[in-house]
């Protein structure tokens, strides 16, 4: 397979990157091109930023590193919503795919095709795909219901950021375009999940990142002058040390020491208390460092202070679609008319061929700031599995199982895995 070369689609005002072979893109809804400053900028700024992390911190790279630190990035955003990216990190043995928001990947092999919407997950679409297409791998921003990749073009990036309509990572061989599509098989799906650390047994391979502690990020972004869209100016990144991405600010409650009265935001929240950092990031009282920065908690006067509570982690379903802990959910087949679900817990339908789901299978309750999952006397049971252990243990019918980070659920024939960067003690 000949090296991937990136092209990038005109005539759109998307922002689009490559990074040392990473490519980035970046949805920016309007129809002037977007500055540094605009959001879209600032998100890209961002991206970019992780991305060289990362590749500082893994070689060869896998995408993993990325991902940990992308999810731990859109955790602590005010609206994550309002983001919408995709990146292809391309590995010796394949490719990793990362979306979030309304971003559609297509990916091409001689033999079949498959399309992933970044909509279509719970929080984010993380996805390997080993090896890589035969043709290619495209991002493209949902305005057009694109499904298949288009001819070979000559807009090639070898780095820096422009605008356009999408971006195609091609794998195939650069002296000739590609011919029409031919009718694809309907055969299995080329992308698969991302591989656990652990060795897993039982149904399936979990999807597992490890999101553990940020790091700072250093100032290594490079942007040759030429790349640049010309209607603008793309200053270096500064890099702050007290947050985790450069020129981004992360909201973060802003408190006073000891226990103060907290005004409920509109979006509802629940009241928690814990330690904060010296940057006054509110933690769990039990983590060393924090869940944010990553700085030594030994820094603060250990006087608990009442803050609105931060999402817990996120549960990883088998097929890479990951579930961001802010709220109660209730798992199953039809969960949406549960007792739970009345309460105010989220429903969330998952699709199962084992015929083993029940149609309120297991109640994931945040307590403080502890996750429990709650089996709802299911007819074949929850299984649990504890992390570094090889035994299922099947868990009591309505008596809640505390889950730390890294554990793994069976319900039905799907596997999810709890990670929590609140968990890290």
């Amino acid at each position: 397979m000949t090296d991937p070369q990136l092209e990038v689609l005109p005539a759109g005002t998307h922002l689009i990157a490559n990074a040392d072979g990473v490519v980035v893109v970046v949805a920016h809804r309007a129809d002037i091109t977007a500055s540094a400053e605009s959001p879209a900028g600032r998100t890209m700024t961002a991206l970019l930023g992780l991305v060289r992390n990362a590749g500082a911190e893994e070689t060869p790279r896998t995408g993993r590193i990325f991902a940990r630190l992308a999810t731990t990035w859109l955790m602590n955003l005010d609206n994550e919503d309002q983001v919408e990216f995709g990146v292809i990190t391309p590995s010796a043995d394949g490719v990793a795919l990362f979306l979030h928001g309304g971003v559609t990947a297509v990916l091409e092999s001689s033999d079949r095709s498959e399309v992933l919407h970044g909509k279509d997950a719970g929080f984010t679409v993380d996805r390997v795909v080993i090896p890589a297409p035969d043709i290619g791998v495209g991002l493209f921003v949902d305005e057009d219901g694109t499904s298949e990749l288009p001819g070979r073009g000559i807009a090639g990036l070898d780095a820096g950021i422009v605008p356009g309509a999408g971006a195609v990572l091609w794998f195939g061989s650069p002296a000739a375009d590609r011919a029409p599509a031919a009718p694809k098989a309907s055969g299995a799906p080329i992308s698969q999940p991302a591989e656990s650390d652990e060795a897993g047994d039982g149904v399936g391979a979990p999807s597992v990142v490890r999101m553990g502690r940020p790091v700072g990020l250093r100032k290594v972004v490079e942007v040759s002058e030429d790349a640049r869209p010309s209607s603008q100016s793309w200053p270096d990144p500064e890099f702050d040390t007290d947050t985790l991405v450069p020129n981004v600010p992360i909201p973060v409650p802003v408190r006073t020491r000891g226990v103060v009265p907290v005004v409920m935001p509109d979006g509802g929240g629940v009241v928690v208390r814990g330690f904060l950092c010296s940057r006054q990031h509110l933690n769990d009282p039990r983590v060393s460092f924090c869940a944010v920065c990553g700085i030594r908690m030994d820094q603060l006067t250990c006087v608990l202070t009442e803050g609105i509570r931060p999402p817990l982690g996120l549960l990883m379903l088998d097929d890479g679609t990951s579930f961001v802990l802010d709220n109660d959910i209730v798992l199953g087949r039809e969960p949406e008319h549960a007792a739970a679900v009345r309460r105010g817990a989220r429903p969330i339908r998952l699709p199962d061929q084992s015929g083993g789901m029940s149609r309120a299978h297991v109640e994931i309750r945040l307590v403080e700031w502890e996750v429990t999952a709650i089996d709802q006397g299911s007819a074949n049971g929850t299984y649990i599995r504890m992390p570094g252990r090889p035994e299922w243990i099947r868990a009591m019918p309505n008596h809640p199982t505390t889950l730390v980070a890294g554990c793994q659920i069976l319900l039905g024939g799907r596997i999810l895995t709890f990670d929590s960067q609140h968990s890290q003690f």
